[in-house]
């Protein structure tokens, strides 16, 4: 080898070596871009999801248990299980999400959650729900409309 050839050589090696990498790195992206094994599941489109909600909302509800359950005395915050014809809604608001049920005309909160940045400030009181953050006040009154939960909501500051 002579010197000229020498350095040619290395940088041929070199430009061979990151072409190689780069095609190793690339086909690594697709694989767990499509899986590992083959093609992944495609995401739902808003009408399969909408499709699938519907579907959910008129499937039969499960039939009750042969014998109900032992009372307890414990004094627990945890809402009593829904009636088999308890409609239960998703409410959602800037300072968080509400899932609440209408049984007997009458509106019960199942659970609140707070979004990013807000609290649950104490608590929920019966109808009403109020998220806090350090700049907002959030209030969600909650009633029941053709047996369905609603919710009105009020955010201030």
């Amino acid at each position: 080898m002579t010197r000229r050839t020498g350095p040619a050589l290395a940088a041929l090696a070199w430009t061979a070596t990151v072409v190689v990498a780069t095609v190793v790195g690339m086909s690594a992206v697709g694989a767990i871009g499509s899986g590992i094994l083959g093609a992944g599941q495609e995401p739902l489109t808003p009408a399969q999801v909408d499709q699938a909600l519907a579907a959910a909302r008129t499937a039969p509800a499960a039939p009750p248990p042969a014998a109900p359950a032992p009372a307890t005395t414990s004094a627990s915050a945890q809402p009593p299980p829904p009636a088999p014809d308890a409609a239960t809604e998703v409410l959602t608001s800037p300072g968080g999400t509400v899932v609440a049920r209408c049984v007997g005309g009458l509106v019960q909160v199942v659970s609140a959650t707070p979004a990013q940045g807000f609290r649950l400030h104490d608590e929920h009181e019966g109808f009403r729900v109020r998220f806090r953050s350090d700049e907002s006040d959030v209030r969600m009154e909650l009633s029941c409309q053709n047996g369905r939960p609603v919710g009105a909501v009020r955010a201030d500051g």
